[in-house]
């Protein structure tokens, strides 16, 4: 009976055992987004830079608030002075 119990385990634990698939290893950083930035290191793409940059480094180095909106302002370029130019050339 021992014997029975015994081998009914072995065999539910090598069934089990074997079922189990490995999680999906993802790196820590390997989440890059279209660009080629790491969100999860706090890297965006600026469209004025054309780069990956740190919000709060580009804050510093631009001289403007740290603030989510001031960022985005600043790095999404609106080319309305572009397109009127465009329209005096034809």
């Amino acid at each position: 009976m021992r014997l029975r119990y015994g081998l009914y385990t072995l065999l539910v634990f090598s069934i089990t055992g074997c079922s189990h698939s490995e999680p999906e290893f993802k790196p820590i950083g390997g989440d890059r987004d279209e660009y080629g930035c790491l969100p999860s290191a706090g890297y965006l793409w600026c469209e004025r830079t054309q780069s990956c940059e740190r919000s709060w480094e580009l804050a510093d180095a631009a001289g403007i608030p740290h603030t989510e909106a001031e960022v985005n302002t600043y790095c999404d370029i609106i080319d309305d002075d572009d397109t009127e130019h465009e329209d005096d050339l034809e």
